[in-house]
């Protein structure tokens, strides 16, 4: 490691509060000093101290909310996929309060890969669904799902805004659901991705696209769901009861 007196000042200071943070100075508070109080500290120019933060911010280790200021970023959920559990079961596994925001309704054609995965005819009305879930309040995923409008007619009104899934699946006779299929891949994320998901557009995102079944074994839905990968961490594996 070069020595820490011939570095540029802003990266000094990256190193110091990265040493901190790993060393647990924030556990019981995950918020940072403002930038103003940091260049104090440091007796440099605010724009320094803010440069630093950014690194601190592109490397993961802390989110920069606007009007807020920076913070500590959380310990990553541990997701199961391929499972039936639910998006708040995982998040409560996790000791964390599950919560979903209804963002956008519409109703569209099927197209070849939604008419694909639910196994309808292309051209097939479909409900569009777009859903923001979080774990104590940060935003966690993105999703995008679609479903057979006459077989779900009504679906919305059961969502409400909070995006009950479970209580309007409930109301369909659907008890639980499990991933008949899934593909993941990394990419980077898109201006309103980076925003809904309070994240830097320096920093990839998981993106899942899944289909899920009844325990007939008859597609529900199909998803494109896009994860903050820096704050979760897919498990593997299946219940029991979906084994063979």
């Amino acid at each position: 490691m070069p020595d820490r007196a011939l570095l540029p000042r802003w990266r000094h200071i990256e190193q110091t509060l990265e040493e901190e943070i790993r060393a647990g100075h924030f556990a019981n508070s995950p918020q940072l000093p403002a930038d103003t109080r940091i260049a104090e500290r440091f007796e440099v120019s605010r724009m320094t101290a803010r440069k630093a933060l950014a690194s601190l911010q592109h490397k993961g280790l802390i989110r920069i909310e606007h009007g807020r200021g920076a913070f500590v970023e959380r310990d990553i959920l541990q997701y199961r996929v391929m499972q039936r559990v639910s998006f708040p079961q995982n998040v409560l596994a996790n000791s964390k309060l599950p919560s979903r925001r209804l963002l956008e309704t519409g109703e569209i054609g099927a197209d070849d890969w939604a008419s694909g995965h639910l196994g309808v005819a292309p051209g097939t009305p479909l409900l569009v669904v777009k859903l923001l879930s979080e774990a104590d309040r940060r935003p966690i995923a993105l999703s995008t799902s679609y479903l057979e409008q006459a077989r779900f007619a009504g679906f919305v009104d059961h969502l409400g805004p909070s995006g009950d899934v479970e209580g309007a699946m409930q109301a369909f006779g659907i008890e639980g659901m499990a991933s008949r299929s899934a593909k993941i891949i990394a990419r980077m994320p898109t201006d309103a991705e980076a925003r809904l998901l309070d994240q830097s557009k320096s920093r990839p995102v998981i993106v899942k696209d899944s289909v899920e079944q009844d325990a007939a074994g008859r597609p529900v839905w199909c998803h494109i769901t896009c994860y903050a990968a820096d704050r979760i961490q897919f498990v593997f594996g299946f219940d029991d009861q979906d084994a063979g």
